[in-house]
């Protein structure tokens, strides 16, 4: 009888795992080893108690170009027909951002140290913030900022899950592991201040609708407050009601810059009648999925946005993602 006793311990041992991993315990172990858990909630009532700008008479952001471009992972391309390796397609993704020289830049689906310094290396003048753990970083949703222009105050990552505080929590469907990455900056020449926040929503519906809504009570009570630009591939096109539940209601209320922009523009060079998988997303701006949004207590003006989805050598893609640019100005007085 002796096997059906190692037969049972066995099965034993298996069940208590798979509790231990249903229940996050790998995630809290984890955190715990590595002393990772950072700081996910930003205070807006720390920072909202101090007049913005201090005792300035005039208070604001200048011209801020804003960027949100997914770059299609370092191994997603793997398998699938239309697009260069990594190494081929970077020099690309460099000349994009070159472009349009944003001062803040969100980036979606890189993964380590190694993709930071990719970009690091042709744009020394950022500093950036993402999730660190232990000697790695998982930077999913890496922002930058340029260092010479704003100095960092306060940061940090909140999970898309039902456990927002967990490091790595699983979201409502087992996924990749989301997050939303936030800076608190203050611009050097006059002490402007405002949260920057850049995320990246799975692109399962069963976790882009709970994302979407916890994004809204998560941040819509600080951006009634305080000035707040975002950053991020949502997954999300303008038509549906979850990208209403995204931007919110009342006081704290996000607003898209394509809303708010005097000008707009789409730039592709797609040969005509040329059959690209999701080509609406790329040339229609209603169903755009990536999204530059504004909110605050304050006066709004975007100069321009613009739409990107431009080739390289004809017909090769960078990203399964056009980049999505804003020249945005905030006002508070």
């Amino acid at each position: 009888m002796k096997w059906l006793k190692r037969i049972a311990i066995v099965l034993a041992v298996l069940i208590l795992f798979g509790i231990f991993v249903r229940h996050d315990g790998i995630q809290y172990a984890m955190a715990t080893v590595l002393g990772s858990y950072g700081k996910p909630y930003f205070n807006a009532d720390v920072y909202s108690a101090v007049e913005n700008c201090g005792s300035a008479p005039a208070c604001g952001s200048g011209p801020l170009k804003v960027m949100s471009f997914n770059v299609f992972c370092r191994i997603c391309d793997k398998g699938r027909t239309g697009y260069q390796p990594w190494d081929q397609r970077l020099p690309h993704l460099q000349e994009r951002i070159a472009k349009y020289d944003p001062d803040l830049l969100g980036l979606q689906e890189l993964g380590g140290h190694a993709d930071i310094e990719d970009f690091l290396k042709a744009f020394p003048g950022y500093d950036y913030v993402a999730y660190a753990f232990g000697p790695w970083i998982y930077a999913d949703c890496a922002l930058f900022y340029k260092k010479e222009r704003f100095e960092k105050l306060d940061s940090g990552q909140l999970w898309l899950s039902p456990k927002p505080e967990l490091p790595f929590a699983k979201a409502w469907k087992l996924s990749m592991p989301r997050y939303v990455n936030w800076a608190y900056l203050r611009q050097k020449k006059d002490g402007f201040q405002f949260l920057y926040i850049n995320t990246h929503f799975d692109n399962a519906g069963v976790n882009k609708e709970p994302a979407a809504r916890f994004f809204a009570q998560t941040f819509g009570p600080i951006a009634a407050k305080m000035p707040v630009i975002v950053t991020g591939d949502f997954n999300t096109d303008s038509t549906t009601t979850r990208y209403r539940n995204l931007l919110g209601e009342g006081p704290g209320k996000l607003e898209d810059a394509y809303d708010l922009a005097k000008s707009k523009e789409i730039v592709s060079n797609f040969p005509e009648g040329a059959k690209i998988p999701d080509l609406d997303e790329f040339i229609d701006p209603v169903k755009a999925i990536d999204h530059v949004l504004v909110g605050g207590p304050l006066t709004k003006t975007v100069a321009r946005w613009t739409l990107d989805s431009t080739l390289y050598d004809d017909h090769q893609r960078p990203s399964d993602h056009p980049s999505v640019f804003a020249e945005i100005e905030l006002k508070l007085r």
